[in-house]
């Protein structure tokens, strides 16, 4: 994947958090200041960046935590814009790569990941990532992003995607 950090073996300083076994953390900076949550999966240097998520709970926490850094205190903002983007979602949880690169997320007590509810399958869109046009042709057009359909804090939808996903709930069409 000419996308990722590790294409072709490629192991660094930066990167190494994407060697850990399945369920490890990787965060690293962008721009130097915004951070940016993975987490590792199958496969040596395979990870996934978690782009948005959904809050259930600590609105009021995350919202403080997000205003920080804004100019008009936090005044505008709304819940569903809390997690929208990776790294507003660090900035709402306080992931840092600091405390939490290298975590394993089954067991620490720091950060972890939960099981919730199942999402079914026909409610999944597959669709291109964002903002990794410069890794060029075929990654930047391959299908390898996924979103709950309707989840409102999802920053780029798919529209196109999702409306052929409602003309044919199987997915054969996406």
């Amino acid at each position: 994947d000419a996308a990722s950090h590790s294409c072709k073996g490629k192991k660094t300083k930066r990167n190494c958090a994407m060697h850990e076994p399945a369920g490890s953390a990787y965060v690293y900076k962008i721009y130097g200041i915004y951070h940016c949550f993975n987490i590792t999966s199958r496969g040596e240097g395979s990870a996934v960046l978690i782009r948005a998520l959904d809050p259930l709970s600590g609105v009021e926490e995350m919202s403080t935590l997000r205003s920080i850094k804004r100019k008009d205190g936090g005044a505008k903002l709304k819940v569903k814009d809390l997690c929208s983007g990776p790294s507003k979602l660090c900035e709402a949880f306080s992931i840092n790569k600091e405390e939490h690169n290298f975590c394993d997320l089954v067991n620490s007590d720091l950060i972890w990941v939960e099981e919730k509810e199942h999402v079914p399958e026909e409610n999944i869109i597959t669709t291109k990532r964002v903002g990794i046009e410069g890794a060029g042709k075929p990654w930047c057009d391959m299908p390898l992003r996924f979103y709950v359909y309707g989840n409102k804090s999802v920053s780029v939808r798919d529209r196109q995607t999702e409306k052929l996903r409602l003309s044919d709930p199987s997915g054969a069409a996406s």
